[in-house]
């Protein structure tokens, strides 16, 4: 069996050699820790798109003229609105945003419209300083994946390994859910090959009604037949909030401990338990 990652945001310098191998050892960890030192590991690849994301070189003679998106690109009325519905499931209920000042927020964001800038201090006021920044950066770039022409350059990136041959387990964290769960639900891309027996989501958004809207998502979410979801969330994880078996009936949902550092990293869930027994299942079938 092989093992197919998708990773999430934040992946802009790194390339696909070194996510792969960062993954591997945490999942080595894993299936070590809850499995003994004599458990087989099964090959990794992490299916690499992070470089769409980076902002491009500003040196003088740099040879990528590639169009990458930009967090400083201006807000459309559209990615405001979206912004806007998603940064509310943050803000803590009867608080009105138009009435928030957003000074609190301090410079270095002036390309962000004054409803988000108070979005931003609503949130900040629910679950700390500094948060709404970095739940925005998060919430742009699911936005550009769903409604950008990124999007199909980052499903062409991903295609080649998620529809790799054989018997494979998709592990997708972040926003590698949403790519992953998207992919394997649309008619032209589909799970591909027989094989992939089961996706492993991790500290994903699929939850927030933005994204499932999005995806033409408004009813319970579900994957092709044959494929086991489990998904993992972890106490004190934004992102994941409280998991998905709210809006998903089939998918086996798993609160797992982070820790309280940065909950929503990848590695820190690679390593858990429910992971590590799903793999040696799904190698052993």
């Amino acid at each position: 069996m092989h093992i197919v990652g998708i990773h999430g945001i934040w992946q802009g310098n790194t390339n696909a050699v070194k996510l792969s191998a960062e993954w591997a050892g945490a999942l080595t960890k894993g299936l070590r820790t809850h499995h003994g030192p004599a458990c087989p590991i099964p090959p990794l690849t992490v299916a690499y798109y992070g470089n769409l994301f980076r902002t491009p070189s500003k040196r003088l003679g740099a040879q990528d003229a590639t169009p990458l998106v930009d967090d400083t690109d201006p807000f459309t009325d559209q990615e405001e609105a979206f912004v806007l519905d998603t940064l509310a499931l943050y803000a803590p209920p009867g608080l009105d945003p138009e009435q928030l000042q957003t000074e609190t927020l301090g410079p270095g964001i002036p390309y962000i419209p004054r409803p988000v800038a108070q979005a931003l201090v609503a949130v900040d006021h629910k679950i700390g300083r500094d948060m709404g920044r970095r739940l925005l950066v998060f919430v742009r770039q699911v936005y550009r994946y769903l409604h950008h022409d990124i999007g199909e350059r980052i499903r062409a990136e991903v295609r080649t390994e998620l529809h790799r041959p054989g018997p494979r387990l998709v592990i997708a964290h972040s926003l590698g859910s949403v790519i992953a769960f998207d992919m394997l639900t649309r008619e032209d891309t589909g799970p591909g090959p027989d094989g992939l027996t089961a996706l492993v989501t991790c500290g994903s958004p699929l939850a927030w009604p933005t994204i499932r809207h999005s995806l033409g998502q408004d009813g319970a979410l579900a994957l092709p037949d044959g494929i086991d979801w489990l998904n993992l969330h972890a106490a004190g994880d934004l992102v994941a909030q409280s998991g998905l078996g709210a809006v998903a009936p089939a998918v086996r949902d798993e609160l797992v401990r982070n820790g309280i550092t940065d909950p929503h990293t990848a590695v820190r869930y690679l390593e858990k338990q429910p992971l590590a027994d799903l793999i040696v299942e799904s190698s052993a079938s």
